[in-house]
């Protein structure tokens, strides 16, 4: 089993935690896993595989994790659908995800290594949560990730600012090239991306960060559970199928602001599957994409309050409705609940697309999975006309409210 010797520190037991960032194909998944495979054969480990996000065992390393004892012949192993287990000295690999999951993860006894993927997506609470549960004499944590922003917390955190007994290895596709494990068709893909995108080269070879200035939304708050005084006000549905998921997204109005709260966010999902989820939820008007009227029409045949959305922008807004529309999302204030898992990794990743020297397109879409920001979209673009046109007619004065607060579109 073959580890690049830009590696070999993780072997050494003066570190407490690990920062292994850099950008694609630089090997950090592949040889992190090795050296977990190869730590549990020497003794007894407790090893927890963590993600900010995971629904379902398949969005885990457990698959990167059977395929290599596979390919290595590694029949101490026994697999199973959610763990795998040393069957002789009984070292066992469990696999969690972090997000909203405190109490789990505080409940975990006994790890003695946790490796954490994808930890540019991981929030200051989620490594406030993990770094005391990890407190065997001798434990250690180990982050693998591409910067995303500037700001990310596990970057901020073992790089910026730094922690004791830190160790730090930054690497990307060179040490790949060097060894010959760079497979043609990526190389070719990263020299065209070097020749004809340097902005994206950067991001996605090397492992810059994007800049905090392209992301899309800021400062959106969570919340725990939607207050009973809340009010449901839209439903928004993007529609997908293969490729794509269908996102259903319920818009709250509370307090001045809007919380959003995900219903549904899965592929495959026909027309008629689209509305028995939408006749068990609470009557509402849903607001869909107006680009798919086919099935708008299918779905209103099943009893479902439906429209698409209008894709017009008032006579004096000369922007693109993908550009207003995010306006109006930047003008409110808006909420999530803890438990649209979905809806906050687009939230957190949505970042504008860039020319290949990096300057914003405003006339394109943002770039990264949006399926549940769209579907908000579409409904917060009919209910905010409805208060602008309400604020118009206070300011003439033909209504009035004392607290000078934005009027409930629903009054």
């Amino acid at each position: 089993m073959d580890i690049p010797v830009e590696y070999k520190r993780l072997f050494d037991d003066d570190w407490r935690e690990a920062a292994i960032y850099g950008g694609r194909n630089s090997l950090k998944s592949h040889t992190v896993a090795r050296f977990l495979l190869i730590r549990a054969r020497q003794r007894k480990t407790r090893v927890g595989c963590f993600r900010e996000f995971q629904n379902s065992i398949a969005e885990s390393s457990h698959q990167l994790l059977k395929d290599l004892i596979e390919k290595y012949h590694l029949n101490d192993f026994e697999v199973t659908n959610n763990a795998i287990i040393n069957k002789l000295n009984g070292s066992d690999f469990i696999f969690k995800g972090l997000w909203h999951n405190e109490q789990s993860i505080k409940s975990i006894e006994g790890i003695d290594i946790a490796w954490v993927e994808e930890a540019q997506t991981v929030s200051a609470n989620s490594i406030e949560v993990l770094t005391p549960t990890v407190r065997k004499p001798g434990s250690k944590l180990i982050y693998t990730y591409n910067r995303l922003f500037e700001d990310d917390p596990v970057h901020q955190r073992l790089v910026i600012e730094g922690r004791p007994n830190t160790l730090v290895i930054n690497v990307n596709y060179d040490v790949a090239l060097k060894y010959g494990w760079m497979p043609e068709v990526l190389r070719l893909e990263m020299e065209d991306d070097r020749e004809r995108r340097p902005a994206l080269f950067k991001h996605k070879w090397l492992g810059e960060p994007n800049s905090s200035e392209l992301k899309v939304l800021k400062d959106w708050a969570m919340i725990d559970e939607i207050p009973h005084e809340a009010r449901l006000e839209r439903r928004g549905l993007d529609l997908g199928y293969t490729n794509d998921e269908t996102a259903i997204v319920d818009i709250y109005y509370y307090n001045g602001g809007y919380i959003w709260d995900e219903v549904l966010y899965q592929k495959g999902m026909q027309n008629k599957q689209i509305a028995d989820v939408l006749i068990n939820q609470p009557k509402v008007l849903t607001i869909a994409d107006s680009a798919e009227p086919k099935s708008i029409d299918e779905i209103r045949s099943y009893g479902i309050n439906i429209m698409g959305v209008s894709k017009t922008k008032g006579e004096t807004n000369t922007d693109t409705f993908v550009k207003w529309s995010f306006g109006v999302l930047q003008s409110e204030k808006i909420t999530m609940t803890k438990r649209s898992v979905n809806l906050i990794k687009e939230y957190r990743n949505l970042v504008w697309a860039t020319d290949r020297e990096g300057r914003v397109l405003n006339i394109e879409d943002p770039k990264c999975k949006n399926h549940a920001i769209s579907a908000g979209r579409y409904a917060m673009t009919t209910i905010v006309p409805v208060i602008q046109r309400k604020e118009r007619l206070a300011s003439m004065g033909m209504a009035y409210h004392k607290n000078k607060q934005r009027i409930n579109p629903a009054v």
